[in-house]
């Protein structure tokens, strides 16, 4: 494997990579099998597992932990064997650091290598494995963001944080003695820890209203009511009435409200 390219920067290659393996035997897959989905796991399956790691350059603790969680595959795609969704791991995790092509020849080198020899299309071939059930539903599962992927390792990281920072602990060495860390590294530590539990910054919301139909209805009757009053008053004052008298608009406030009681 070339390490330039198994390393080089990519949108998607951003995974916590799990500290130890999983163990995985016959029994442990048979027990992770969908309900009623008749799938041969045999021994020779989990020397193809054990396998992962060689056969493509990646991490095989991050590869046993993806296999072990998108054993539920199984079942919801019929005819999908344990030999499948191993080769659909491989490639969804190659496809993050390889071209689609690249991580396809990876997977099925011998296929590849035919159709060389051959000199047939390759690229017909990755685009319909690129497009198949199994590899799109792992490709979405993938999607998830690490912050929800691994939200349970938050508290425990912030933890160690406190702990450098503000305690200033190290710890152990290899006799088991604690250990202090330097000014200079608590100080990176606290800047860690304030800017990852920083508070929300406030969020202003704008809202924007629409007064209903019968809303503006009777915003207009009301408007033509005042109009009316206003003119009104305008000819008797026209007319020589006192001032006082013409603004006299004649409505009785207890009946107007016991109107709208009812």
């Amino acid at each position: 494997m070339d390490d330039k390219l198994l390393n080089k920067p990519h949108k998607d290659n951003s995974r916590m990579i799990p500290l130890t393996l999983q163990g995985i035997t016959v029994a442990k897959l048979k027990a992770l099998l969908p309900r009623r989905t008749n799938v041969a796991v045999t021994e020779e399956i989990v020397a193809t597992i054990n396998r992962m790691e060689e056969d493509t350059g990646l991490p095989q603790e991050l590869l046993e932990e993806d296999l072990m969680s998108y054993m539920h595959l199984i079942g919801n795609n019929r005819g999908t064997g344990m030999k499948d969704l191993v080769n659909a791991i491989k490639f969804c995790n190659l496809k993050r650091n390889y071209t689609n092509k690249e991580a396809w020849a990876i997977v099925f080198p011998q296929k590849y290598d035919r159709l060389v020899e051959a000199n047939m299309a390759i690229d017909n071939h990755v685009s319909m494995y690129n497009k198949s059930k199994l590899v799109i539903a792992i490709d979405t599962e993938m999607l998830m963001p690490v912050s929800l992927q691994y939200s349970g390792h938050f508290h425990a990281a912030v933890q160690e944080l406190y702990k450098i920072g503000v305690l200033g602990e190290g710890g152990l060495d290899a006799k088991g003695n604690k250990m202090t860390v330097t000014p200079m590294v608590k100080v990176q530590a606290l800047k860690e820890l304030v800017t990852t539990t920083k508070p929300l910054e406030e969020q202003k919301l704008s809202i924007t209203t629409t007064p209903s139909d019968e809303a503006l209805s009777m915003q207009q009757t009301m408007s033509d009511q005042v109009a009316e009053l206003v003119a009104i008053q305008k000819a008797k004052m026209a007319a020589g009435a006192d001032i006082i008298d013409a603004q006299v608009i004649g409505i009785d406030f207890n009946e107007l409200a016991g109107s709208v009681d009812e």
